[in-house]
């Protein structure tokens, strides 16, 4: 049979989460498995959050990967910029395949409709591309995604403690 938790469990608790403990080290200092610190975390509204040692590289991590969208982004406007040039100069140079194989380079004033609308796409890829890293930047991007992982470790979550409450029973 489960073994109720009692008032010293959740003063313990709260005592070692107020340290900074993580939940394995508080399931062990308590002799209680970690989804029982969970349920004593949440009715208690405590959270973890990885701690100290992981919160550092966290927030590292997510600098750095700013920083390299915000390169991305400047790169992918620069592309965008080239191709627009490229567009609009006032001599269009492209190479053409001829049929013995051999290639020539055609100059004209303006380019042929065709390489027009590949520039064109290639423009509104890089600035779609580009506008969607400023989203994430900005916050205004994948929050549906976060949501839907926050749910789905919810249910994990909620799913071993069931499993780990059911191996202590002998079920």
């Amino acid at each position: 049979m489960r073994e109720l938790i009692s008032d010293t469990d959740r003063a313990k608790v709260r005592r070692l989460h107020a340290a900074g403990k993580s939940r394995n080290f508080i399931a062990r200092a308590i002799g209680r498995s970690s989804s029982t610190v969970s349920k004593i975390a949440a009715d208690e509204g405590l959270a973890f959050t990885g701690g100290a040692r992981t919160a550092a590289a966290t927030a590292a991590r997510q600098e750095d990967l700013a920083a390299l969208r915000r390169d991305l982004t400047a790169r992918l406007y620069r592309r965008a910029a080239a191709n627009l040039d490229r567009v609009e100069a006032d001599i269009y140079t492209r190479v053409e395949l001829l049929p013995t194989g051999d290639t020539v380079e055609v100059v004209s004033e303006d380019p042929p409709a065709q390489d027009e609308r590949h520039h064109s796409q290639a423009i509104g890829g890089y600035l779609t591309s580009a506008a969607r890293l400023a989203e994430i930047d900005a916050g205004t991007s994948g929050h549906e995604v976060r949501s839907m992982l926050t749910d789905l470790a919810k249910g994990l979550r909620a799913a071993f403690a069931d499993e780990d409450e059911g191996a202590v029973d002998g079920g």
